[in-house]
């Protein structure tokens, strides 16, 4: 087998620590089922001739290659070749990591290859449906909610998409993405939420207390609003929450501006085949603060976009957004490799590009001010009803009586805690509030910022922000 680069990788050897912390390296809360055996049976027979079963490179790599004719829609050979080298460091990442276990390199793979699948799929369709897509699919002045993660952008966009005038992608449209949803169709009553839903049913029969521990971050249904360019990365072999796992290398390629071009390309192809089918009344509303990593790239292709970008303190968002990914990356490792003060500190580059990246952005071109609304996490907390009010009128877009009263249900019906709540602090991911607020210094000066004397949860409409 190739030598191992262990300092790749948070994880470490479960060997290492016997007598360590088990705050600091804790075992996994999954308890896989036995019918993941067989994967143990087959992963150890490849371990006698010194190998491993499950590795990512040639089957994501062979998925990826196989739609190169219509790779002419999202960039030329230079932008697709710059996708394609992060494809392939994620699979030298995942497939050199000694510390994932078998089950975890079987699900990884299984995942990594059904998102990827959903590219050619979709390239495939506007191909053979290019003038009808082009002639109804609109895709102008998306509104996108971005900027610090664990900062209320879940629930401001499940607010805003309240508004009947407006589309956000359903879960499902984005995991089972054929055929696209009709103008006249129920989204309810979709036949994908069924095989969706059954997807997730079984990760939980099969891994229980996997999802049901992710949701006391972050609800993940098939029916919700979720995180467009999240998706849109996978589909196109990049992945943000397995990034961890697949180590040092690949996440420092991850989040450059190279390879990104046509992943936005493909978005604005993806939501103008589905609002082809299915129009807007008025715009688009997406979501995710890893847009904000590339936000020079995402402005130059969706040179019309209305920007929100949400703000709290990236100290208390930090060990928020690493105890959310530890819910999620702990899964697929071998039991006591997890070390979280290693694992915090592949977080630092996220939670960097997310501040920076908009506020360099806009200190170079204050011409496009108009194009940006600053939301406090704070001032969301204490009126979120009031700040869609705001949002709405900054971008002149319709406030109706019929979106606050769907508002107000949504937020009576979604309690925070509802689906469990989860603490964490700096220290038990080795983070050092001085040395992050030097890092940060900039954002946090030009925000007002201080160093947290102590994390605490607000008690307010009780939804579940973070």
């Amino acid at each position: 087998m190739t030598r191992i680069d262990a300092s790749n990788y948070y994880e470490c050897d479960p060997q290492s620590h016997k007598d360590g912390s088990p705050e600091r390296y804790p075992k996994n809360h999954i308890n896989y089922s036995a019918l993941l055996n067989v994967v143990k049976w087959i992963d150890s027979g490849y371990r006698l001739f010194g190998s491993h079963g499950f590795k990512f490179k040639k089957a994501m790599l062979k998925e990826f290659d196989s739609s190169a004719p219509l790779d002419k829609y999202l960039g030329n050979e230079v932008d697709i070749k710059e996708n394609r080298d992060i494809i392939e460091s994620f699979c030298d990442g995942i497939d050199n990591n000694p510390y994932l276990s078998a089950i975890g390199r079987f699900l990884l793979k299984k995942m990594a290859t059904d998102w990827l699948k959903n590219r050619k799929k979709v390239l495939q369709h506007y191909d053979a449906n290019k003038d009808f897509i082009e002639a109804n699919g609109k895709f102008k002045a998306p509104v996108i909610i971005t900027g610090s993660p664990r900062s209320g952008t879940t629930l401001l966009q499940r607010l805003m998409s309240e508004d009947p005038n407006t589309r956000s992608p359903f879960t499902y449209e984005m995991e089972a993405v054929l055929p696209p949803l009709a103008a006249d169709a129920d989204p309810m009553k979709d036949p994908r939420i069924k095989k969706s839903g059954a997807a997730m049913a079984t990760v939980s029969k099969l891994a229980p207390g996997f999802l049901e521990k992710f949701a006391e971050s972050h609800l993940w249904s098939a029916t919700e609003m979720e995180e467009s360019y999240i998706y849109m990365l996978a589909h196109n072999g990049m992945h943000f929450l397995n990034q961890p796992n697949a180590g040092k290398i690949y996440t420092d390629k991850m989040f450059t501006m190279k390879g990104k071009r046509p992943v936005f390309r493909y978005e604005r192809m993806f939501f103008k085949t589905l609002d082809a089918y299915r129009p807007a009344k008025s715009h688009w509303t997406l979501k995710s603060p890893s847009y904000a990593d590339f936000f020079p790239v995402m402005m130059e292709e969706f040179t019309d976009a209305r920007i929100v970008l949400t703000h709290r303190n990236p100290l208390i968002t930090l060990p928020s957004i690493s105890r959310l990914e530890e819910s999620w990356c702990i899964a697929f490792d071998r039991d006591g490799a997890f070390d979280k003060q290693a694992f915090g500190a592949y977080n630092v580059p996220y939670v960097k590009g997310c501040i920076m990246e908009p506020l360099k952005y806009r200190k170079k071109h204050p011409e496009k001010e108009n194009q940006f609304f600053d939301c406090m996490y704070d001032d969301f907390f204490s009126d979120p009803i009031g700040m869609v009010k705001k949002i709405y009128n900054h971008f002149d877009l319709e406030y109706t009586e019929e979106l606050e009263k769907r508002m107000r249900a949504y937020l009576e019906n979604n309690k925070q805690g509802k689906y469990g709540r989860h603490t964490y602090s700096l220290e038990e991911y080795g983070f050092d509030g001085q040395a992050l607020f030097e890092e940060f210094k900039e954002y946090m000066e030009h925000y007002d910022y201080g160093i947290p004397e102590k994390i605490e949860r607000k008690a307010s409409f009780d939804f579940g922000l973070k």
